[in-house]
């Protein structure tokens, strides 16, 4: 019987499209979160000359750009409504989305930090992390649906995290984070099975961004820290040559910086 986690139960349909969206002659992308990574993302496809229109998601405008293909769109990853209202701004703005990427994302805050045990859990932070870190996911999948469903290759990606891994959770802890990045992978895997169907174009993915200099992994970091710390420009880099190679028909995978699959 076919593994659940194995490479070849990712689901592959066909497709009269050979190339990623990356590869178009001209392409619209959304990114949701306007944090380190969101930025170094919006500027790496700036670069890009296939690029014709970005919305950059958040609460507020960090990033100023005078490139007139750059749209600042309101959204704040705790109210839904507001994910409804960013998508129908979108919607009058261009006709279809080749990539909406997710960057979003809660470890720690002015208020709590990761729980290393179990004592330190409490609901509220356990509810919070599951608003911003697995909840948000679906809400952009519905407020996008119809400007990704076309015949054009096309991408839905969502930042995850390694130790969102159940099969490679070794040393336990970070409670809400591990627990509601899983969650994500879960709601973005059974998602990949629906699209598979009514959106043949598009390509579902969670993505592990590495290590980064970032707020979010800052406190984290100390000097004898073992692993690559990544800036958010070699990140955003490695990230999209990921997706460059990722072609309409694969979907539902789970993928590291590097292009290595993580297991569920």
């Amino acid at each position: 019987m076919e593994s659940e986690n194995s490479p070849s139960s990712i689901r592959s349909t066909e497709s009269p499209v050979d190339n990623g969206f990356l590869q178009l002659a001209g392409f619209n992308a959304v990114i949701v979160g306007n944090g380190a990574i969101g930025g170094a993302l919006l500027a790496a496809l700036l670069r890009r000359p296939g690029l014709q229109r970005a919305f950059i998601l958040g609460r507020t405008q960090k990033h100023d750009s005078n490139d007139p293909r750059v749209t600042h769109v309101y959204l704040d990853a705790e109210a839904p409504e507001s994910v409804t209202a960013a998508a129908i701004a979108v919607a009058d703005e261009v006709e279809r989305l080749h990539c909406v990427i997710n960057t979003v994302g809660m470890l720690h805050s002015e208020d709590c930090q990761p729980e290393k045990r179990l004592r330190d859990i409490t609901a509220g932070q356990l509810q919070r992390s599951f608003t911003i870190n697995a909840v948000l996911l679906p809400l952009l999948a519905q407020g996008f649906s119809s400007l990704l469903r076309h015949d054009e290759p096309a991408v839905l990606a969502s930042l995850s995290a390694r130790v969102g891994s159940i099969a490679d959770n070794k040393l336990g802890g970070w409670y809400s984070y591990r627990a509601t990045k899983a969650a994500q992978n879960m709601l973005l895997r059974t998602l990949s099975r629906e699209w598979g169907v009514s959106h043949r174009n598009v390509s579902v993915v969670a993505l592990h961004p590495g290590t980064v200099e970032s707020p979010l992994s800052e406190p984290f970091i100390s000097r004898g820290y073992r692993n690559r710390v990544l800036t958010p420009e070699e990140s955003a880099a490695a990230l999209l040559k990921v997706l460059a190679d990722v072609r309409p028909g694969t979907t539902g995978a789970f993928y590291d910086w590097q292009g290595e699959p993580i297991p569920w």
